[in-house]
């Protein structure tokens, strides 16, 4: 069995603009370090949600859509289109199998 990892913590800001600690949400969230094993630990997550196969592998820089051989007018299109459109690094860490899923009180 696989042993889930906590979320690290993340430095953000709160409404005013000053910081604060609070669980990482996102893959942009994680050290630059750890990004690649999460986006590469997502893709099967997000190929069984959408149905399809990737041809290729998410890059942190490009939407969803392009792992899986799609333009963008296809990707609106499809059901799932909000997930397609997504950058890569603003996945949600719950698509990433080795993370806990975040607790209520870290989603603001």
């Amino acid at each position: 069995m696989t042993k889930l990892s906590a979320r690290p913590d993340y430095e953000a800001l709160d409404e005013h603009g000053s910081p604060y600690l609070r669980k990482a949400r996102i893959i942009g969230e994680l050290d630059v370090s750890a990004r690649r094993a999460a986006v590469n630990a997502a893709l099967p997550v997000i190929a069984r949600k959408l149905e399809l196969s990737p041809v290729g592998a998410l890059a942190m820089g490009l939407p969803v859509y392009t792992a899986f051989g799609l333009k963008s007018a296809q990707a609106r299109r499809h059901s799932q289109a909000p997930l397609l459109l997504t950058m890569a690094i603003d996945l949600s860490l719950d698509l990433v199998p080795f993370y806990k899923a975040a607790e209520p009180e870290q989603i603001k």
